[in-house]
């Protein structure tokens, strides 16, 4: 069973692409909170330009180099605005980690083990709060009518999540996507969560293709092999906005509403091994 997903940015490239298949994006994970059986975290003082990567192996593999907060962002898939608190050296200090859960695991899976991890040897308290600040809210665009949509009825169903979520600068393929999840992929795009206010039930498919005007913050981004390659965005493609209300039949509204977010109580620099 292959889970490599990898996310890697450069201090002059950001490499990115393809994400999340068969309802791989923040699905609960049943049983007992997962732990990797064994982890190395090391300071990263390597002479290379890697700001940030991280990658999900096969077999339950999960590396890491980044700061902390990066780290937190990739463990929870938090856009920047969503993790407040905490300074100096967890902004600046790089971390390799080389961890293992000694079984196959999900991605989804092995973010929850990072997540114990960062509580374990970073001595990690983050607590949730809601605050207000600004969303988009993504309606149904009543005089939008049938012509030119490419959103359709789920054309088969997949019980366990989202049949299929492909995702790169200037286009998103989904099938089989409840609107809510449309709502969450549409969020890395843009400056601001969007909320799904359609009203819509059920799951659909779509093909949305935009020119990007901004590229999403590097823990939200994935990449694999097969991801569309950035020289082939399409220059000629609307913006986002313009773009989910023409093919889509759908509008992002600015207005105001509570978002999720995390706060750093407390963390130390691990003890390297």
């Amino acid at each position: 069973m292959e889970h490599t997903i990898s996310v890697t940015v450069t201090s002059g490239l950001l490499l990115f692409g393809l994400a999340l298949s068969a309802g791989a994006q923040n699905q609960p994970v049943a049983g007992a909170a997962p732990r990797f059986e064994v982890d190395s975290v090391r300071p990263h003082r390597v002479a290379d330009d890697v700001i940030f990567a991280h990658e999900f192996h096969d077999g339950g593999r999960f590396t890491a180099v980044g700061t902390l907060r990066m780290l937190i962002r990739a463990a929870y898939r938090l856009q920047d605005f969503q993790l407040v608190g905490g300074s100096g050296w967890m902004d600046d200090e790089r971390f390799a980690i080389d961890a293992r859960a000694g079984r196959d695991a999900t991605p989804d899976e092995m973010r929850v083990m990072l997540r114990a991890l960062l509580k374990e040897r970073f001595g990690l308290a983050i607590r949730s709060e809601r605050r207000d600040a600004p969303v988009y809210a993504l309606r149904v665009v009543r005089t939008a009518g049938a012509r030119g949509t490419r959103m359709r009825p789920a054309a088969e169903d997949c019980p366990a999540g989202a049949c299929n979520v492909r995702f790169a600068p200037g286009l998103l393929s989904a099938h089989g996507v409840t609107m809510t999840m449309v709502a969450s992929e549409l969020s890395w795009w843009v400056d601001r969560i969007v909320t799904d206010q359609t009203a819509l039930l059920g799951k659909y498919d779509l093909d949305l293709e935009w020119t990007p005007d901004r590229l999403p913050q590097a823990p939200a981004i994935v990449s694999t092999p097969a991801a569309p390659a950035a020289g082939r965005i399409d220059s000629n493609a609307p913006l986002i906005f313009t773009a989910v209300r023409e093919q889509l039949g759908l509008s992002l509204e600015p207005e105001r509403g509570e978002v999720d977010v995390l706060v750093i109580d407390r963390a130390e620099r691990p003890t390297a091994n």
